[in-house]
């Protein structure tokens, strides 16, 4: 019986002793003849400049930071011993950050998963013996048989997450990678991570999901740039230097950001934006343009559904309203026949209501009564929902001057082209999809989208794999050409898995969950409210975790499976997301230490061992060959032989990718200030939903970080705002020594004047307390913390925390309609020890 401790005597005299005899032992043999000569080596110091002749292996960072850096992976007498940056065509992208940096300390941190590992003690005990393959995946099979035989393949679910952003053997999703053709031919559930989905749900309403930001190269043709919840300098810190040159160039650059931090130091403007707050900000931009006419009022009636008429009851008068019967129209995807019941639009050409599609001039404002029905446009509804967020409004409510709030709307209508980073900082609160759907209007309807110098979003590629990936590589047939039998079609929210294992019902539909295999993922160390993962997986019968490392997810399993690293199987790289527009080629670089085995080996021994083996009759290399194998991908000149010969190929045809904003995803194909249905993510699992706050354009301010909130104004009085770091991807990097020494352990940063309030000096230690738990941790003073804030890193394990953790105090309360993680709408209360 071991307990599994944590490795926080490693360093770089202990990875050199370890990995000498980890070479002893014959676990770093060195593999693949694909290698390039070294370059100019000679007369390095240190561990990267011993052995004998060294090899480079190409290789991508491909961690949930999503950068997709490409790496040169240096390689001596079979051991990994320093990372490059390696080129990529366009030079501009060929950069490297402190993890990319310190990979070797994460090929051989003694925290590495080297063998197969069975519960001894009680769930969460840390008590764990190792076990053979053979018997590991015995255990498995037989386990998950007996569930599937009693509750259905669909008792058994996959969690998957965003730790490896490869194609084959990572986490793109079970629509890509290997996770999905596991899923599909054991027939098993799916639980969502429900993390970074709040803005996209409110983009969702305004664009139906069509990406409106240009590759990151056309940055230098904007004529400001404004950094909105994005923090580039720290989380993708390979990107900063785009804004930087822009910015050089004559490019205005403006960092709308809470705290003062690196974007702000280097910005033109720095707009400190009270924290959740960036709503009212913008629904008081809205305001000055609706009440001044400053919109083109042509784009209005053109592209937007400003002119659509609303019910009463809230729906869009459609011409069955007048009396015409629906038309039925054969689909254009499925082929198969639909109602066709257009909507309604006043017609000021023809002084009477008349369908969209018939209207020359329609009437934006003033419409009377249409068949004796009350109506109201879209933009009259738009109109009234931010009436109060005057000027001198939103400016106090989001801490900012008036002239702040008038500037940055004269911008976005005379200074443009604007380019709007758009990222997470905003997404982590429960009011996420109102502010991004505001955020976003203030963008659209300036014309800061779709064109060059005019982007909207984050600078993340992923769009072009979606389309082009064969996915018929997920759904696999036999030999016989039989197809496997699908996945079973739930993906179960997180907020609602307790109650779904304690009733077996997921809102109104019976279900069962008995089992999960983690995959990717630590989400016992990342997903809010720690204590209720814990309680909901504790009440599972089987839990799986593969993993790199030992993290506090593995702790809570019953079998743990050791996963390779990146750079000890062949895969294609930088794949779902990657902040440069190319997918790569990665060379296997050393053998798997240990036992691990690559997760698409992993996978397909489980299935194997189940009797699904005809589905799995293939290699990693056929798998990428066959995902890659598309008419989209042939246009592009992309195969995976191409790859492999040419290392790195562009997924975007022209040279510098432009967003296409000719044409919206919504259902009408026009941009939405109202949508006459409520829109959810996870569909409706019978929770209480109010209409004016889903359908139309609204906002508030966070459930318990709001200053007028009952937490703030009562117990708890500061606003915890969760941050990204530098050395680490949320929990990622946090075992490895050579990055902890610039950044050993979790601290939370207080403005100067609420510390000397408190007593609080650096380097105290104090405890963070609120309505869900406790944690402990020592203070940092810094004066770019706004007062009644606390700033904190949730890139930690349980083991790094004095006491408690991060995710205890976060509620795992979602917003009516999505089911999105609130790391920063905490309050909390302060206390030193």
């Amino acid at each position: 019986m071991t307990e599994f401790e944590n490795p926080r005597s490693f360093s770089r005299r202990s990875f050199v002793t370890g990995a000498a005899a980890l070479t002893g032992a014959g676990l770093l043999a060195a593999c693949s003849p694909q290698s390039q000569p070294e370059q100019g080596a000679e007369g390095e110091e240190g561990l990267a400049g011993t052995g004998g002749n060294e090899e480079i292996y190409a290789g991508a960072c491909d961690g949930n930071c999503a950068g997709g850096c490409y790496l040169n992976i240096h390689v001596r007498d079979g051991k990994i011993v320093r990372t490059s940056a390696r080129e990529l065509p366009d030079p501009a992208y060929t950069r490297i950050c402190s993890k990319g940096l310190s990979q070797v300390g994460r090929v051989y941190s003694s925290n590495r998963l080297l063998y197969p590992m069975k519960r001894v003690g009680e769930r969460g005990s840390n008590d764990f013996e190792r076990i053979s393959w053979d018997e590991a995946l015995d255990f498995i099979a037989t386990k998950w048989k007996e569930i599937t035989d009693q509750y259905g393949p669909g008792a058994m679910a996959i969690f998957n997450n965003s730790g490896h952003y490869s194609l084959c053997s990572g986490s793109c999703g079970t629509s890509i990678s290997v996770t999905g053709r596991f899923k599909n031919v054991v027939g098993a559930s799916e639980i969502s991570s429900s993390l970074d989905i709040g803005c996209s749900h409110g983009f969702s309403h305004l664009t139906g999901g069509i990406p409106t930001y240009n590759e990151i190269t056309d940055r230098k043709n904007a004529n400001v740039s404004i950094l909105w919840g994005n923090n580039p300098a720290i989380s993708n810190p390979h990107t900063a230097h785009f804004h930087k040159e822009a910015q050089e160039d004559g490019n205005r650059l403006i960092v709308i950001d809470p705290i003062y931090n690196a974007n702000a130091a280097m910005a033109d403007w720095w707009v400190p934006v009270k924290a959740g707050t960036d709503g009212a900000l913008a629904a008081g931009i809205l305001n000055i343009y609706f009440t001044r006419g400053l919109l083109d009022e042509g784009f209005l009636k053109s592209t937007t559904n400003c002119p659509y008429l609303i019910k009463e009851d809230g729906m869009f008068v459609r011409m069955s309203d007048l009396g015409v019967e629906p038309t039925v129209e054969p689909d254009p995807l499925t082929g198969e026949d639909v109602p066709v019941d257009p909507i309604v639009v006043w017609d000021a050409a023809q002084n009477a209501p008349v369908a969209i599609t018939e209207a020359t001039d329609p009437l934006l404002e003033s419409v009377p009564e249409v068949n004796g029905m009350k109506v109201q446009t879209v933009l009259e509804n738009a109109k009234a929902a931010v009436a109060e967020y005057t000027p001198e409004r939103a400016a106090e409510i989001s801490g900012l001057k008036v002239e702040d709030v008038e500037e940055l709307a004269r911008i976005y209508v005379e200074d443009g082209p604007v380019s709007t980073e758009f990222f997470l900082g905003v997404n982590h609160y429960l009011n996420a999809p109102y502010t991004s759907w505001l955020i976003g209007l203030v963008a659209m309807l300036t014309g800061n989208t779709g064109k060059s110098g005019a982007s909207f979003g984050n600078n993340q590629i992923y769009i072009p794999q979606y389309t082009h990936t064969n996915f018929a590589v997920t759904m696999p047939t036999d030999k016989a050409g039989n197809p496997c039998q699908g996945g079973d079609p739930h993906t179960y929210a997180t907020a609602f898995l307790e109650e779904l294992i304690d009733t077996g019902k997921y809102g109104q539909e019976d279900c069962v969950l008995k089992g999960v295999w983690f995959t990717f993922n630590n989400a016992a160390a990342t997903m809010a409210d720690s204590e209720y993962t814990k309680r909901w997986v504790s009440k599972l019968d089987l839990v799986i975790c593969s993993d790199v490392m030992m993290t506090d997810t593995c702790r809570l399993a019953d079998i743990i499976l050791p996963a390779s690293y990146w750079f000890e199987h062949t895969d294609v790289g930088s794949y779902l997301f990657a902040t440069h527009p190319y997918i790569t080629w990665n060379e296997k670089a050393i053998d798997p230490l240990g036992e691990s085995k690559s997760d698409f080996d992993i996978f397909k021994a489980v299935a194997e061992r189940m009797g699904y083996g005809e589905f799995f009759d293939l290699t990693e290399e056929e798998y990428c060959a066959e995902a890659l194998d598309s008419e989209g991908y042939k246009a592009l000149g992309i195969s995976l032989e191409a790859l492999k010969e040419k290392g790195a190929l562009r997924v975007f045809p022209e040279d510098v990718h432009i967003s296409d904003t000719s044409v919206w995803g919504t259902e009408n194909g026009r941009l939405c200030l109202y949508q006459e249905n409520v829109l959810y993510q996870f569909g409706d699992l019978g929770q209480p939903v109010d209409r004016k706050k889903e359908c139309g354009l609204y906002w508030e301010e966070g459930k318990y970080c709001g200053e007028h909130s009952e937490a703030r104004m009562g117990e708890y009085p500061f606003h915890l705002l969760s941050q990204k770091m530098r050395t680490h991807t949320h929990t990622q990097w946090s075992e490895n020594e050579y990055t902890r020494e610039i950044e050993p352990e979790p601290l939370a940063m207080l403005n100067p004047d609420d510390a000397a309030e408190l007593g609080i000096q650096d380097g105290d230690t104090i405890r963070l307390r609120n309505y869900q738990g406790t944690v402990v941790v020592k203070a940092a003073i810094n004066a770019g913390v706004p007062p009644k804030t606390v700033a904190m890193p949730r890139s930690w394990q349980a083991a790094d925390f004095i006491e408690g953790t991060y995710q205890s105090l976060i509620s795992k309360d979602f917003n009516d309609t999505s089911n999105n993680q609130a790391y920063n709408d905490v309050a909390c209360a302060v206390e030193k020890m």
